[in-house]
């Protein structure tokens, strides 16, 4: 995997994903696509099947069975989109470090491409900051065995976000370490008690 190099710019560190992980992320939204063309394939083939074992009319059995199959199929589609995007949504592409703050640019989720989202910058104030090494954000799904990112999560009041450095250059896990040493209070930097790597 070919990592970007460090921007630096006037007082600040510029960090761009590698290309893999958009590969991940592209990945992730062709499998949810995958899963959601035979999901309302098959509530196609049941509601005909449904039509035509109430004679080929529309009465009160027919229209009750089909506002059911139709609940069920939206609420599932719901979930498996929603599930994906606020994950995707909260992971960063793009990563600028400066003295007072973190940018995090995130992926944007476009499943509709005639509408397409520009992604969006959330911006961590470091003194207002927790962080922390988390697990892997996507662990619902996999790709393979070895699916084990090693991420730092990113929080403030309002906003989440993830970083999964092993995309990054090196650097960045670094400054993100010293920057999870200075704001996490002396009690929970004893050994066992931050999840180390």
């Amino acid at each position: 995997m070919e990592l970007k190099p460090v921007i630096h710019q006037h007082d600040s560190l510029n960090f761009e994903a590698s290309n893999a992980l958009m590969n991940v992320i592209a990945f992730f939204k062709g499998r949810l696509l995958g899963t959601m063309v035979p999901l309302w394939g098959i509530y196609l083939i049941w509601s005909s099947n449904l039509f035509r074992a109430c004679g080929n009319t529309i009465n009160l059995l027919y229209f009750m069975a089909e506002m059911i199959l139709t609940a069920v199929t939206v609420f599932v589609s719901y979930s498996l989109v929603n599930r994906i995007r606020l994950i995707v949504l909260t992971i960063g592409r793009q990563v600028s470090i400066t003295n007072e703050e973190i940018a995090i640019t995130t992926f944007a989720f476009n499943l509709r491409f005639w509408n397409k989202k520009q992604p969006s910058t959330l911006v961590f104030k470091i003194n207002e900051l927790k962080i922390r090494k988390t697990d892997n954000p996507l662990r619902f799904i996999r790709i393979s065995e070895n699916f084990n990112y090693r991420v730092f999560e990113l929080r403030d009041k309002t906003i989440t976000a993830y970083v999964i450095f092993d995309y990054f250059d090196a650097l960045l896990k670094e400054k993100l370490t010293e920057i999870l040493v200075e704001v996490t209070p002396p009690e929970l930097l004893m050994p066992g008690r931050l999840r180390h790597y």
